[in-house]
């Protein structure tokens, strides 16, 4: 079934000799129809070799590790982008190698060469995939517990590599099989090309499904942020300073939330809930009473002109850029000067005091 174009040709071959048969004389065409068959035969054969010459010296560059980098200081857009080039370049490598198969395994045999051959595009498939899963394990830890839908996308897209990565060592495997029987000068079995074939389809349909699970994914994640910032906007101040003292000290409330919550270098929603309560509460104090006066801490400044810093801050945290917010947080801090003593918060200077638990998870 695999090379009907064989018999195709042989039967033109032929068919045009017996034709030229009724034209000229009546002459013995056994001998000619019998070198036109075998002439058909050679010429399909190197051209299969001509083939197999020009992929093996096409080998794909071996995948060398990039500099080492600290998730913790990208953005949540920035990782994801990361994750979407590593699953692209898994994909492409996977139907590569799957290529690689096919080709090598046209004339029913396969050489020590050939096996060479496939490992290069395996080993390059293989370090994508891995390299996809560790990217998709920093964004577990990181923003597991903030960004709920795409915690579902990466899960479902985590499934489709583990297939991958599954269908990779079936090829791996076979490989290894067809390895040791040329290498004790065997001849393959039938049985053991059309394994490695079955696996090579099976990664072939596997790299599909990741592509196509994977293709929305940028807009999952943008759908998931947006989520977050309306959360955001339905909060409201529900425990407001009632002087400029404990103004100021809502302020620093509000940063003490926001650093804790930082402390394990990820910020789950609940967090960020509660430090928006915080911002909105301490952004109606430093509007009521930010003007300069007083006595104390913070007398000479202008707090009304910091007001926006709450909303700016944890809008950033929810759109997933934690190292600028973090940046920004630390400016901020800096910028009120000495840290009031005491507690005249209302409601005990409890964070987010008497209302200020985040909601339930939508």
């Amino acid at each position: 079934m695999k090379h009907p174009m064989r018999i195709f040709l042989a039967s033109i071959a032929i068919t045009g000799l017996l034709a030229a048969c009724t034209l000229g004389p009546q002459v013995d065409q056994t001998d000619a129809i019998n070198t036109a068959v075998v002439g058909t035969q050679q010429a399909q054969a190197l051209g299969q070799a001509t083939v197999n010459a020009a992929v093996l010296t096409s080998m794909p560059a071996t995948p060398t590790p990039g500099p080492t980098v600290e998730y913790v200081t990208m953005t949540e857009e920035e990782l994801a982008a990361l994750i979407d080039e590593a699953v692209t370049e898994a994909v492409a490598a996977t139907e590569a190698t799957t290529t690689a198969v096919t080709t090598t395994t046209y004339d029913d045999a396969v050489t020590t060469e050939e096996v060479a051959y496939i490992y290069e595009y395996y080993y390059y498939a293989d370090y994508y995939v891995e390299y996809a899963e560790e990217l998709l394990a920093q964004y577990y830890a990181l923003y597991g517990e903030l960004a709920y839908e795409m915690i579902t996308e990466m899960t479902a897209i985590q499934a489709e590599l583990s297939q991958m990565n599954s269908t990779l060592s079936s090829i791996d495997q076979s490989l290894q099989e067809i390895s040791v029987t040329l290498a004790q000068g065997l001849a393959l079995a039938e049985e053991s090309i059309a394994q490695l074939e079955a696996a090579a389809q099976q990664a072939q349909t596997n790299a599909q499904a990741l592509k196509n699970q994977a293709q929305d994914m940028m807009a999952v994640l943008q759908t998931d942020q947006q989520n977050r910032m309306d959360q955001l906007a339905q909060i409201q101040p529900n425990n407001i300073p009632t002087d400029r003292l404990s103004a100021l000290q809502s302020g620093f409330a509000f940063i003490d939330a926001a650093q804790a919550a930082l402390g394990d270098n990820k910020l789950s929603r609940d967090e960020l809930l509660n430090i928006a309560q915080l911002g909105a509460n301490a952004q109606a104090g430093f509007a009521n009473f930010g003007g300069r006066g007083g006595a104390g801490p913070g007398a000479d400044l202008d707090l009304s002109q910091f007001s926006g810093k709450f909303g700016e801050i944890t809008t950033q945290f929810a759109r997933g850029q934690v190292p600028q917010g973090r940046a920004n947080l630390d400016g901020f801090e800096r910028s009120l000067g000495t840290r009031p003593s005491g507690s005249g918060l209302p409601g005990g200077g409890l964070p987010g005091g008497g209302g200020g638990a985040p909601g339930p998870r939508p």
